[in-house]
């Protein structure tokens, strides 16, 4: 095993600002894949980071690069909502906290079943409330996100995966998100400089959301104003046209 690459990597990513992760790189390189990822949450001030590092094998070396990596700003917390879609967000979490799921997801377990008992069969109906509670936040659009989250938050890591494949993410609209690349030359970004990368992206957005907002006001001011003078417009012609009206009787008589 290439432990010096393992190292490398870990003093790297400590460079970076993100801590203690050579135990993590050893756990997946010892299964050699041809790439990997990793992910890691750092929580700044009220905000989330979330990191999702990609690592490749060279072929020439056999040793391990980091490419890249994935960060997320999440500005605002999903889960603030009280209710969706008729769902209780707050009684969800709690709902789905109280079941073990890595046991709910051992299909292959085999235990005593008898209808007349509810104890026997209370977990699978628990879950089946669960599931059918995230089916109703799913044909909600803002619930899509939040289902997803819950997904990710109690079923990441579980024989779900297995099972059911992979768990559809879901981008929250105010979530702000880059890629940064590395590059033999270079250092790389680190965990602030990233950050500050991020609040400004997301301060940029706020700006031209607000422009935006400013120019669609304008312009239905600008619509209301046409269509009053318009009117005014078409008024003054019926006028016209009435006194143009009334004249010619005049004269005729």
């Amino acid at each position: 095993m290439n432990i010096q690459n393992i190292t490398a990597l870990a003093s790297q990513l400590q460079s970076l600002g993100f801590d203690n992760f050579g135990s993590l790189l050893l756990k997946r390189i010892c299964f050699k894949p041809d790439n990997f990822y990793l992910n890691h949450k750092i929580a700044k001030d009220k905000e989330l980071l979330e990191f999702r590092f990609y690592f490749e094998r060279q072929r020439e070396s056999d040793a391990y690069m980091l490419l890249y990596y994935d960060v997320t700003l999440q500005q605002k917390n999903i889960f603030e909502e009280l209710m969706i879609a008729g769902i209780n967000i707050a009684d969800l979490e709690k709902q789905m906290t109280t079941i073990n799921w890595m046991s709910a997801f051992n299909i292959d377990e085999r235990k005593k079943l008898d209808p007349n008992d509810k104890t026997t069969w209370e977990v699978e109906a628990k879950v089946e409330s669960v599931v059918e509670s995230l089916a109703a936040l799913e044909l909600d659009e803002k619930g899509k996100t939040v289902a997803a989250a819950l997904k990710v938050k109690f079923w990441f890591g579980t024989p779900y995966h297995e099972i059911f494949g992979s768990i559809s993410a879901v981008k929250n609209k105010s979530d702000i998100s880059q890629r940064f690349y590395f590059s033999e030359n270079s250092s790389g970004i680190t965990v602030d400089e990233a950050y500050r990368f991020l609040q400004n992206k997301w301060l940029e957005k706020q700006l031209q959301l607000k422009k935006k907002q400013a120019d669609s006001t304008s312009e239905s001011e600008n619509d209301e104003t046409n269509s009053t003078t318009g009117s005014g417009l078409l008024k003054k012609r019926r006028i016209n046209s009435s006194l143009k009206g009334k004249r010619n009787k005049t004269n005729q008589d």
